[in-house]
């Protein structure tokens, strides 16, 4: 019966977890701890590989800030069948070495906003997450049918489109890298390798609004 007990109590440890991992909310609109050493040279690689990962956007209708963006709130639900490890940090100093020398590496999970028919555009805001095994709790592995929530201010499309034409569409895109930063003979390089991307469906602001109903 002990043992009985034993397991029961584990059960119920395991299912809190991974219940507190689905309701996970990331607050990323700031003040962020940046690094003291931000990169002015580097390079990149795509795979075109595609996350298992399901894309939303919310939005509470609040009114733009100061610098015209609006609170949005994007929705990572693990849409395949093992777990998905992916950053929680907005803070990437938090995980910069104190050697100013040293290289490091990092996961970078890059949230954003660009209209569907301008490839290349991104709308001003979104969100950064950082991770790495050397900051504890930086990154989650997401079980299958899991989501975090992550809240980040982005420049919308007003509602109404323009003048000469209908509303403007667009979609939310999630993009996962490992990118190392080095320094050398003075300067410091960025070297990204994509893990995979993921991309929402279609979105008006009409029916985003819509969605919060």
């Amino acid at each position: 019966m002990q043992a009985l007990r034993q397991s029961a109590a584990c059960a119920l440890v395991i299912v809190l977890a991974a219940t507190a991992v689905a309701q996970l909310t990331i607050d990323a609109t700031g003040p962020i701890r940046a690094r003291k050493r931000e990169a002015t040279e580097g390079h990149g690689g795509g795979v075109g590989r595609k996350l298992p990962l399901q894309v939303n956007i919310e939005s509470n209708a609040s009114a733009p800030d100061a610098n015209g963006r609006t609170l949005v709130t994007f929705v990572l639900t693990n849409s395949g069948k093992g777990e998905i490890t992916l950053p929680v940090s907005p803070h990437p100093g938090d995980l910069e070495p104190e050697d100013p020398k040293a290289s490091y590496t990092v996961m970078r999970l890059g949230l954003g906003i660009s209209p569907s028919r301008k490839p290349g555009v991104i709308f001003p805001g979104g969100a950064e997450l950082y991770g790495s095994m050397a900051g504890p709790g930086t990154l989650i592995n997401l079980a299958p049918g899991d989501s975090i929530r992550i809240l980040a201010l982005v420049a919308l499309p007003e509602v109404g489109g323009s003048v000469s034409g209908p509303e403007e569409a667009f979609d939310a895109t999630a993009s996962l890298v490992d990118e190392t930063i080095r320094t050398a003979l003075g300067r410091t390089f960025s070297d990204s390798r994509e893990i995979g991307f993921a991309r929402s469906h279609e979105y008006t602001i009409k029916s985003l609004l819509r969605s919060r109903d």
